[in-house]
C-alpha cells in the first residue's frame, strides 16, 4: 500500500516526537493470544502473552511508550518486581465483529497512536473472516478521519495451529487479509502487515529442547500437551513463542518509532 504524503510526514513527526520525549500510545488488540490467557489459565496477573517481552524490548531500547486499553490481563501493582505496562484490549474467545465493537469504544477513550491487531483465531466462519477484518479497518479509519487522529495499524497475519491440526483455513484467511490490505486506497490510517504465521519463526510443536542435538534444538513454541491443567492446547504459544511474536512486532515497530 502506497503511503500518502500525509502518512510520510506523520512517520517523520512520530520519530521526531519519540526523540523529543513524547510518549507513544500503543494498544494491543485481540483475543486470548494477545491476553496471554488459555482455557482460564494462568491467573490474571500472570497473563502476559507477547505484550510483556515487547514492552521490555521497547523500553530497554529507550522508546517512550504507553500501552493502553480497558482490559486487565497481566495487571500488577506498580511496585511489583516484574511490573510491565499491562493495559490492552484483548478478549479471550471473542470473534472479530465483537472485538471490533469494543475497539470502537476504546478508540474514543484512549486515542492510540498505534494498534497491534491479532484477530481471527476464534470461530469456524473462515469465509466471512477477511470481510470482518475489512469492516474493522473501515471503523478504525472512520475514527481517524472523524477525529483527525492518525493511527498506524500493525495488522497480523495470525499464527497457525499446533502441528498436525488443519492449518489450511488459517493460511487462507491470512491470504485474504493480505489481499484486502493491498486493495485499500485513500485511507487516513497506515496499515502495516506483520507476518506472524511464517515470519516470526514459530516452531508449531511442543517438543522439548534438546541441547545435545547438532545443532542444539531450542524446543517447540506451542503449549500443545505441556501445560498443567489443560489436556491439549492447539492455539496458544508458550513463553518462547510469545517472545518470538514480540520480536516480530518489535522489528516492525522500530521502523516507525
Amino acid at each position: 500500500m502506497q503511503k500518502t504524503l500525509f502518512s510520510i510526514i506523520f512517520t517523520l513527526l512520530i520519530v521526531a516526537s519519540a526523540k523529543a520525549g513524547d510518549t507513544i500510545r500503543i494498544m494491543p488488540v485481540g483475543n486470548s493470544i494477545t491476553a496471554g490467557e488459555h482455557y482460564g489459565f494462568p491467573a490474571l496477573e500472570d497473563r502476559t502473552g507477547y505484550r510483556k517481552p515487547l514492552y521490555e524490548m521497547l523500553t530497554k531500547a529507550g522508546y517512550l511508550v504507553d500501552f493502553v486499553g480497558s482490559q486487565k490481563h497481566g495487571i500488577r501493582p506498580k511496585d511489583h518486581k516484574d511490573w510491565f505496562d499491562w493495559n490492552n484490549e484483548a478478549y479471550p474467545g471473542w470473534k472479530i465483529p465483537d472485538i471490533a465493537k469494543k475497539l470502537d469504544t476504546a478508540l474514543q477513550v484512549y486515542s492510540p497512536d498505534i494498534l497491534l491487531i491479532h484477530v481471527g483465531t476464534n470461530g469456524k466462519d473462515w469465509e466471512e473472516k477477511p470481510e470482518q477484518v475489512r469492516k474493522m479497518l473501515d471503523g478504525i479509519n472512520e475514527y481517524s478521519e472523524r477525529n483527525d487522529h492518525h493511527i498506524t495499524v500493525f495488522l497480523c497475519l495470525i499464527i497457525n495451529r499446533f502441528i498436525g491440526e488443519d492449518r489450511a483455513p488459517t493460511t487462507k484467511f491470512n491470504k485474504g487479509v493480505e489481499n484486502i490490505v493491498k486493495s485499500r486506497t485513500g485511507d487516513k490510517i497506515d496499515i502495516i502487515l506483520v507476518d506472524m504465521e511464517n515470519g516470526a519463526g514459530l516452531d508449531y510443536t511442543d517438543i522439548l529442547p534438546n541441547p545435545n542435538a547438532n545443532p542444539p534444538y531450542e524446543g517447540g513454541d506451542m503449549l500443545g500437551k505441556r501445560y498443567p491443567g489443560v489436556d491439549y492446547d492447539k492455539y496458544h504459544p508458550n513463553d518462547k513463542g510469545n517472545a518470538k511474536m514480540a520480536t516480530r512486532f518489535y522489528t516492525e515497530l522500530v521502523k516507525v518509532l
